[in-house]
């Protein structure tokens, strides 16, 4: 089911993130429908910014808000990631695929790039090492 992105359910996706270590499930779609409200977003000030309107306040409030989106949209990006790599971290030290099915499809390959270079490292250098 895809949920519709608002300012509202984005903050709840953020305090749900912060507050479990766990990656939380959002919508296999959320990356997209992110631009695609940014963009909405950016056009309803554009227009507003357009028309020669008493509403001055108004454009300036909608501006803070969508500084506001981009702010709670790299606070989410930026705790998914590091429990990505926490995840990867683990996957490489236990040789052991963790269960994979909150991410979504980017993270998925973020994920396996991360593991890759992990176990890369690891056989390169610490198995060497303990081989010898």
């Amino acid at each position: 089911m895809t949920a519709v992105i608002t300012y509202e359910n984005l903050y709840e996706i953020l305090r749900k993130e912060k507050y479990s270590p766990e990656l939380q499930v959002i919508d296999k779609s959320f990356y997209q429908q992110l631009i695609q409200y940014l963009e909405e977003k950016r056009a309803i000030i554009e227009s507003q910014k357009s028309k020669e309107s008493i509403f001055a306040g108004e454009i300036q409030k909608a501006q803070v808000q969508l500084d506001n989106l981009k702010k709670i949209i790299k606070e989410v990006y930026e705790r998914r990631e590091k429990k990505i790599v926490e995840l990867a971290l683990f996957a490489s030290k236990m040789r052991d695929k963790p269960d994979l099915n909150n991410l979504l499809t980017e993270e998925r390959l973020f994920f396996n790039h991360i593991l890759e270079v992990l176990n890369l490292y690891r056989k390169g250098v610490l198995n060497n090492i303990l081989a010898s």
